[in-house]
């Protein structure tokens, strides 16, 4: 939901309320802000322009960041179900990783999901068409690193190919396409990004979410009012069945990942 005052936009929706005022975003900040703000820091000298920069705390203790303007999706259109669509996502996706790879990690810095091993780069923990920022049919930067972490590529990877292809059972409100449509689009993503898809990348799809589904029931477990918010949506039988499907379909997937490429359509 969006609601719009004389000085300023309130975006009310997902985990957090923020506000823009002109072209600043103000939003709650997390433990691990320090360290997201290094990072964008980081990206940022490296070269790396697709992610906000940071402008500190104001004084109600917000993270205040620029705004990157564009639209953002809770999940992807009809229309912007295209091969560019996935190149350009694929492609920042890969840029993102490379400025983040020579980004030093300290033992000080707080992150909202644990570390994963190998520690190759900064996974954003979250892309998806709700952490994007699209203009005229591409994918133009990444908002919200407030699940970054340190982790291996195919990480980041695999939850990007789950959002976006995407890998999703037939009940998934977000789902499309066929099992084979969906395979092609993965493969095509990981591709662009210079990954081979492969058995690797549907057990680390696997992986990401049962890991996804523990943090969550162990966040609301602790009190955590979003994470209650998303069981009570049914969020996890969501999940669940994906990851059945992913497993039904395993050898249906593999089949179309070993095909030789195809164009763009």
């Amino acid at each position: 939901m969006v609601e719009k005052t004389v000085d300023e936009t309130v975006f009310q929706g997902g985990v957090n309320t923020v506000r823009r005022r002109g072209d600043r975003v103000h939003r709650p900040a997390t433990a691990a802000a320090t360290a997201i703000h290094r990072l964008l820091r980081h990206l940022r000298a490296a070269g790396f322009d697709a992610a906000p920069e940071p402008f500190g705390h104001d004084d109600e203790g917000n993270e205040v960041l620029s705004y990157l303007e564009g639209d953002v999706h809770p999940a992807l259109p009809a229309e912007l179900r295209t091969d560019d669509l996935l190149t350009s996502a694929a492609t920042l996706l890969r840029r993102f990783h490379d400025a983040s790879a020579t980004f030093f990690a300290g033992p000080d810095d707080r992150w909202a999901l644990p570390a994963r091993s190998p520690a190759e780069v900064i996974c954003h923990g979250d892309i998806a068409p709700y952490n994007c920022v699209f203009r005229a049919g591409r994918v133009v930067g990444f908002i919200d690193f407030d699940t970054a972490h340190p982790g291996p590529r195919v990480w980041d990877v695999a939850y990007a190919v789950y959002r976006f292809a995407p890998l999703h059972a037939p009940t998934n409100p977000d789902s499309a396409g066929s099992p084979e449509e969906q395979a092609r689009r993965a493969a095509w993503f990981c591709r662009v990004y210079g990954l081979e898809p492969g058995a690797l990348l549907l057990d680390t799809v696997v992986g990401r979410l049962a890991a996804l589904l523990a943090s969550m029931r162990a966040r609301a477990e602790a009190g955590d009012a979003a994470s209650q918010a998303h069981i009570a949506a049914g969020h996890p039988a969501l999940y669940e069945e994906d990851i059945r499907y992913l497993r039904a379909e395993r050898e249906r997937l593999l089949r179309v990942f070993a095909a030789p490429p195809s164009g763009p359509r």
